[in-house]
């Protein structure tokens, strides 16, 4: 019998310009588990069509980046119905997308598709907009789902609230362990600041509005480390101009130069509006490094002792909170250490394994554990893209 095939999509890519977040990493960890059982190919947005291999994991992109960030998601919404229709598959895992989170997967396709809501976009939409329109269309489209995995226990609760025939499912991200022991915390040197630019949903003005108020002075300097779309990282470069010299703008950084910013840091600043787990955090606590952050229920995952909580969305707060950790450095080691514990249960990717259990269950459950048979369309799909500027190491 063939392995099950599972596809993962998900619109945000290592490759994207505009966002090339968390999300991209975690979908990495997840298929490398599940190829252990399955035929794992995972679809993601590019900017033309792309069959690839990564790591062993087949790759296709879809032709949707080179429109720009919003209107690239609302043509990723359009065209991945489509493919799943013409894809053979046996299991779906749909990472979600803003603005409504569903792209309607399971009104095209009787095979079983797994929601992941690796952030839920009807929150942020409805506090952007001034309406909850988009959350009311969210929890219609989510009922859609059999099963949802999301990522804290505040999702967990609303998902439940109102759809009580979705089986919800909570994984907390992980990450690897750091691949080497990283200096004192006491030894950190500047605040950090990583994710991706996007000024109001990261609360970067009122970041950088704490570094600009009285009592600054006391502040540990601010690196920030990210990119996003052109004109936030436009707006950004005016705030950091406006905060002074004390902060600085990196860009994107990945790899070693990565690890090196997370080992020499003495804090992370999650400074977040929304977020649904905070990837950025379980990095820095990974490494002994205290979170100073907002009091955000999604966020509640992150026991207090691992840094400094304050109440949401107050800048005088949030600077007191990091004067404490920029000035007492004992405090800021017993923080460390107790982030260092805390995030042990969230190291190792062998905890993905909740993802191979929650494939294998669907699959029993559904009766599909074979392949189904090929259709012409999907014949059609991998004729359109199998040619298409082959170089060595693409498929």
């Amino acid at each position: 019998m063939n392995a099950p095939r599972v596809v993962i999509s998900i619109y945000d890519d290592f490759d994207n310009p505009h966002y090339a977040g968390g999300g991209p990493a975690v979908v990495r960890a997840v298929a490398a588990r599940l190829a252990r059982d399955c035929d794992v190919l995972v679809v993601t947005g590019g900017r033309r069509w792309r069959r690839l291999d990564r790591g062993g994991i087949h790759h296709l992109q879809l032709p949707v980046v080179w429109a720009g960030p919003r209107l690239g998601q609302a043509i990723w919404a359009l065209m991945l119905p489509f493919v799943a229709v013409l894809l053979r598959y046996d299991a779906w895992i749909e990472s979600f997308t803003p603005p409504l989170s569903s792209n309607l997967l399971p009104l095209v396709t009787r095979r079983p598709v797994i929601g992941l809501a690796q952030a839920l976009s009807g929150r942020e939409m409805a506090r952007r907009y001034g309406t909850r329109v988009p959350l009311l269309l969210e929890r219609r489209l989510l009922r859609r789902y059999r099963d949802i995995v999301v990522l804290n226990a505040r999702d967990r609760d609303a998902v439940q609230e109102f759809s009580s025939a979705v089986r919800v499912h909570l994984i907390p991200n992980v990450v690897p362990a750091p691949p080497r022991t990283p200096p004192d915390v006491t030894e950190g040197t500047y605040a950090l600041f990583l994710g991706r630019i996007d000024i109001t949903q990261k609360g970067l003005d009122l970041l950088l509005e704490a570094y600009s108020g009285p009592g600054a002075e006391r502040l540990l300097p601010l690196v920030v480390a990210g990119a996003g779309r052109p004109q936030e990282e436009e707006k950004l470069r005016e705030l950091v101009v406006a905060a002074g010299p004390r902060v600085q703008w990196i860009g994107s950084v990945h790899g070693q130069e990565k690890e090196d910013l997370l080992a020499g840091c003495a804090f992370l600043v999650v400074s977040s509006r929304e977020e649904s787990f905070s990837l950025a955090a379980l990095e820095a606590m990974a490494r002994g490094r205290p979170v100073v952050r907002f009091d955000l229920p999604q966020l509640d995952w992150i026991a207090p002792e691992c840094g400094e909580v304050v109440a949401s969305f107050e800048v005088d707060s949030l600077r007191e909170a990091m004067v404490s950790m920029s000035t007492d450095v004992g405090a800021r080691s017993l923080a460390g250490a107790a982030a260092a514990e805390h995030a042990q249960e969230h190291v190792g990717l062998h905890r993905l394994d909740k993802y191979r259990r929650l494939v294998r269950d669907t699959l029993d459950a559904d009766g599909s554990c074979r392949q189904p048979r090929h259709r012409a369309g999907e014949l059609t799909l991998a004729r359109a893209t199998a040619h298409r500027g082959r170089r060595p190491g693409r498929r």
